[in-house]
């Protein structure tokens, strides 16, 4: 979903609720902008973005649209998932959106921080497959093509012990088991990778999307 799809998703309320000139549009456009400016690398070497965004509103902005922020808030999430997915981007945990008001601030105007945060250690995180299948991760989990792995992914191209996801003090990694055909995150082929929210895992033609729940 991209920045026309959050306006799509208003529909008809947007003419009543955004008098103030304030669209959903372009609290997205802004949040494509930070993500791009405060985007940094963590010690692997993997581009990160800020995963939690606070976007500050004029008083009358966030009085009109109170009772549509629960879903201007999915929107901005899922736009913010979209955008870091098309360039490759990850995140230290679950994307989160928070609303405040700035009462010094006429009505139109808004800003927007984002900060890292890191998923909680022994938070609920699942596997998601390319069907919407949601798997849950129990440490140590194996990833293959033999019946005893704790996901078994079918196909020839998938080893009988493909890769283990573990977990120590730091959260969740994922190994590399000596497959025929490597292991993948985020297109790049792994030896030992710690996981992120939202870290997309390739074995063979499986794509699994890391969660944390």
């Amino acid at each position: 979903m991209g920045f026309k799809s959050l306006t799509r998703a208003f529909g008809n309320a947007l003419p009543r609720v955004f008098r103030a000139k304030l669209r959903p549009v372009a609290l997205g456009h802004r949040l494509s902008r930070l993500l791009e400016k405060e985007r940094t690398t963590d010690t692997h070497g993997h581009t990160i973005v800020p995963n939690h965004l606070i976007f500050a509103l004029a008083e009358k902005d966030r009085a009109r649209f109170t009772q549509l922020e629960e879903t201007l808030r999915r929107q901005l999430i899922e736009t913010a998932h979209e955008y870091a997915r098309s360039r490759t981007y990850g995140f230290t945990g679950p994307v989160s959106v928070d609303f405040a008001t700035n009462p010094r601030f006429r009505a139109g105007r808004f800003e927007l921080s984002g900060e890292f945060r890191e998923a909680p250690i022994g938070d609920t995180a699942v596997l998601v497959t390319s069907d919407g299948l949601r798997v849950e991760i129990r440490t140590p989990q194996i990833l293959g093509r033999n019946d005893d792995c704790g996901v078994v992914l079918g196909g020839s191209n998938v080893s009988r012990h493909h890769a283990e996801i573990r977990a120590d003090q730091h959260g969740l990694f994922i190994v590399d088991l000596g497959s025929t055909n490597g292991t993948l995150v985020a297109g790049v082929a792994i030896g030992t990778h710690r996981l992120l929210h939202g870290d997309i895992i390739t074995v063979g033609d499986h794509h699994l999307r890391v969660e944390v729940v």
